[in-house]
C-alpha cells in the first residue's frame, strides 16, 4: 500500500488522455495518424461504437462534449450515450461527428 507521500507523487504525473488529448491538440500530423490509424482499425472490425468511441479524445483535444454537441447540433445527452457505448449512431450522427472535426465522411462501393 503506498503512504501518503508516495500518493502525492503519483498524483503529480500527468494522466495519458491527458497527454494523448495535448498532443493531438499540438500536432496536426499525429491527430492525422491517429485518425488514419482508428479508421483502419474499423475498417478490420466493423465495430461502428468503437470507431467513434476512438474519436473522443481527438474531440476532447479542442472541446468539451457539451460545446461539440452544440457545435455539431445533437444534444450533448446523445454523444455521451454513444461514447458509452449505450448507442450506435446513425450514420447522420456520423457524419456531423466527422464534419465538425473539420474531415469528410465518404461512402464508396466496394467492388470486390
Amino acid at each position: 500500500m503506498l503512504n501518503k507521500k508516495e500518493k502525492i507523487l503519483l498524483n503529480s504525473f500527468p494522466k495519458h488522455q491527458d497527454c494523448l488529448k495535448q498532443r493531438l491538440k499540438e500536432d496536426p500530423e499525429y491527430a492525422q495518424m491517429w485518425l488514419n490509424s482508428i479508421l483502419e482499425d474499423y475498417s478490420e472490425t466493423k465495430d461502428v461504437n468503437e470507431l467513434v468511441y476512438n474519436l473522443k479524445p481527438l474531440i476532447e483535444s479542442t472541446y468539451t462534449i457539451c460545446e461539440f454537441a452544440k457545435i455539431i447540433g445533437i444534444h450533448r445527452i446523445t454523444l455521451y450515450k454513444i461514447f458509452a457505448r449505450k448507442m450506435i449512431p446513425s450514420i447522420e450522427v456520423l457524419h456531423k461527428i466527422f464534419s465538425g472535426l473539420g474531415y469528410e465522411l465518404k461512402l464508396s462501393i466496394d467492388k470486390t
